[in-house]
């Protein structure tokens, strides 16, 4: 694409909390103000002081506008509120970072992009779904204590089923009203079928990953190991996620008994915070391996590389989770942190859970075993751990295709190919533009 597009960017997830969706954002919005495009980041506002000081200090040095204005509830308000500024500042394209904003296309006459991370359609998280009442949602001095109680509800089931009725019917109609929607894993095409989008609407679009900053150069491991008072001699396991239900961080834990007991110097770094935290860390206490569990905390997305040079395994055990109360389930749609661990030159072991098979394909770019099923972990993981030359062809595999399919490099002229199929008079030329995109990318 050579014309300079004025792009509205709905990202409703966007620093200064990081996160993959986050990430996504920011490299996007970075990215293509670069190559040339006029954009206008949309995300939601901040009700507190300490965190709207912190979004302000970011947005002064991002070079674009962002406009810190939609309510994490008041869907309605979002959108009408959207409709009633892009009509002003006439835009050539909105792009969203879920699937709930195509409606915006038919109320300004403007083609709608969208990413999907699959959750956004498997557990729709519109707060308040309803037009009734949704303004008065989004009032500032009110909205944060309704959000609160909106996370922590646990109402009787009429009223779960009314909302999640509610919010299903209105992500299902928002997402069929987008022009084009790029997911994030096969996984993710499957529920947007399932939602009633035609195949031909949606592209498979997997990554991205900074890989010069995450590729090693001249790494010395002993000495990243030494700085973070860590032994040489030691197998090192390492994650890196939220500390939740989905990511199997207990089912690693229960692994740790039988992995000492073949790998006495083994040590399991555990990067992210979360409600299972103090599950998890109990957890490690009650097996005996706590010695042998390092919880590190939040770790800064810049500090993650050296954890990942010096682990001799990246570690994911992701599994699909279904709430008690409303049902909806929750999985790896993808896994970022599988593509920076492919771009940081480390030998991958994870789950075969949800859309990890479509970042890790299996004995080629690491190896994957079955979810919640110990025996496949430890066949997989002494196969690994047992074989020095399938090590290091899976590492030289993963540096390749993060170069070649996870790099931000090539997700951008993915997206700008997408952009340019929504401006044609037949959207339905995506798949080409995209390989297109895609050969050029490499």
């Amino acid at each position: 694409m050579t014309s300079s597009l004025r792009i509205a960017l709905i990202l409703t997830e966007f620093p200064p909390h990081f996160g993959g969706m986050q990430t996504h954002a920011v490299h996007l919005a970075r990215a293509l103000a670069a190559r040339g495009h006029a954009v206008t980041v949309y995300t939601y506002r901040s009700n507190h002081a300490e965190e709207a000081a912190a979004a302000a200090a970011f947005d002064a040095g991002c070079g674009y506008r962002v406009q810190r204005t939609l309510s994490r509830i008041g869907f309605w308000f979002n959108h009408r509120w959207l409709a009633e500024a892009l009509a002003r500042q006439p835009v050539d394209l909105i792009y969203a970072s879920n699937v709930f904003y195509g409606l915006l296309g038919q109320a300004l006459g403007a083609p709608v992009v969208c990413r999907s991370v699959g959750n956004d359609v498997l557990r729709p998280w519109i707060v308040y779904p309803f037009q009734l009442g949704s303004g008065l949602c989004a009032w500032p001095r009110l909205e944060s204590t309704l959000y609160r109680l909106f996370r922590r509800c646990n109402s009787p089931e009429w009223i779960e089923a009314l909302l999640r009725n509610a919010r299903q019917r209105l992500m299902q109609r928002s997402a069929a009203a987008n022009t084009l929607v790029l997911a994030n894993s096969e996984f993710t095409i499957t529920a947007l079928r399932q939602a009633g989008l035609p195949r031909q609407q949606t592209s498979l679009l997997v990554g991205g990953v900074d890989c010069c900053r995450f590729t090693p150069s001249q790494l010395d491991r002993d000495a990243l190991r030494s700085a973070h008072g860590l032994p040489a001699n030691a197998l090192l396991l390492f994650t890196a996620c939220r500390l939740v239900a989905k990511k199997g961080v207990d089912f690693l834990l229960q692994q740790m008994p039988a992995i000492l007991a073949r790998h006495p110097h083994a040590l399991l770094l555990i990067a992210g915070d979360g409600r299972e935290k103090c599950r998890c860390m109990a957890l490690a206490t009650a097996l005996g391996v706590a010695d042998a569990v390092h919880f590190l905390g939040r770790v800064e997305h810049d500090a993650l590389t050296s954890y990942y040079w010096m682990s001799d395994l990246f570690v994911l055990a992701s599994r699909v989770t279904r709430n008690r109360i409303s049902g909806l389930l929750d999985a790896e749609t993808m896994g970022r942190v599988l593509c920076e661990a492919n771009a940081s030159g480390v030998p991958v072991l994870a789950s075969r859970s949800g859309g990890i098979p479509c970042v890790i394909r299996h004995g080629e770019n690491g190896l994957l075993f079955e979810e919640d099923d110990a025996s496949s972990f430890h066949q997989q993981l002494e196969q690994l751990t047992g074989d020095a030359a399938l090590r290091q062809q899976l590492v030289q595999t993963g540096l390749a295709r993060a170069a070649r399919e996870f790099d931000w490099h090539h997700i951008i002229a993915a997206h700008e190919a997408a952009f340019a199929a929504a401006l044609a008079p037949h959207p339905q030329q995506y798949s080409r533009l995209a390989l297109q995109a895609a050969s050029l990318a490499r």
